[in-house]
């Protein structure tokens, strides 16, 4: 099974930013994901869906609406609560009180935990870590926790000098139970670790790549790099591989001996 995690798309009402166009991106991550074999089971997109105004909803919903399978949205820092329930809330059950949902898929359980608090922040509070209790309680087979904002330490300054408030408690939940893989965006970078026992990671973002600075201080800068997404692949024994694909392919693959024929490249995913 494959799952396809996008993520951080910020799409703006006012159009594209100077060099970075997420409605292209997403179009052609679509693309991408429409020809790939096996089909994926599902799309996760794992927050800030809009960058600045709600009217941003409007378009981004008509662009989501053109998903090749099924989608599910969690919100990010820079989404609005009322709004993104009003126009994604038809994508998933939504917990009252906040935007965490669970969705059983094939055995196994994509949970999405809200990780926004006031103003944006990082961070769970109690009702959210007594919902999350309850859906591991009754989870059968691994879980898959997603949210916006990792709730471990990424090693940039920039990033971490603002605490995932809840992070110990969240961690203490999630170390010894069904979850087996923790998924995150908001870092516009693939970042790697490992917390509460199992692998965590960040996606890359659709929108754009944001600069690495491991000191502090360092300014908020945006990169030239392509747009990305993570092709989450549940193994036979449910074990999680994880694939990175970038989006500005300039051809199609070509073989080391020869040009693929049209069954050859059939066979691979993108």
């Amino acid at each position: 099974m494959l799952i396809v995690q996008l993520s951080d798309l910020h799409l703006r009402d006012d159009g594209a930013y100077p060099r970075h166009d997420p409605a292209e991106a997403l179009a052609r991550a679509f693309e991408g994901i429409a020809r790939m074999r096996p089909a994926p089971a599902l799309i996760l997109l794992t927050g800030d869906v809009i960058d600045r105004s709600a009217a941003g909803y409007g378009p981004a919903c008509a662009l989501l609406r053109q998903a090749p399978v099924p989608l599910v949205a969690l919100s990010g820092n820079h989404d609005r609560a009322a709004e993104f329930r009003a126009a994604l809330g038809d994508r998933a059950d939504f917990a009252e009180g906040h935007l965490s949902f669970a969705l059983p898929l094939d055995g196994l359980t994509v949970i999405g935990l809200d990780s926004n608090r006031a103003g944006g922040l990082p961070g769970v509070d109690a009702a959210r870590l007594d919902w999350l209790a309850g859906v591991l309680e009754g989870a059968r087979g691994n879980a898959l926790l997603a949210l916006h904002h990792p709730p471990f330490a990424t090693g940039i300054p920039r990033l971490d000098g603002t605490p995932f408030e809840g992070a110990e408690a969240l961690e203490a939940l999630v170390r010894g139970s069904a979850v087996t893989r923790v998924i995150a965006g908001h870092t516009h970078r693939e970042i790697t670790a490992t917390w509460a026992g199992v692998t965590a990671s960040t996606g890359p973002a659709l929108a754009h790549g944001l600069a690495l600075s491991l000191v502090g201080g360092a300014p908020h800068a945006h990169t030239p790099d392509a747009p990305g997404m993570h092709l989450h692949q549940v193994l036979p024994d449910g074990r999680l591989v994880t694939h990175r694909v970038d989006l500005d392919l300039r051809g199609a693959p070509e073989g080391f001996a020869a040009t693929l024929g049209a069954e050859e490249l059939g066979r691979l995913v993108y």
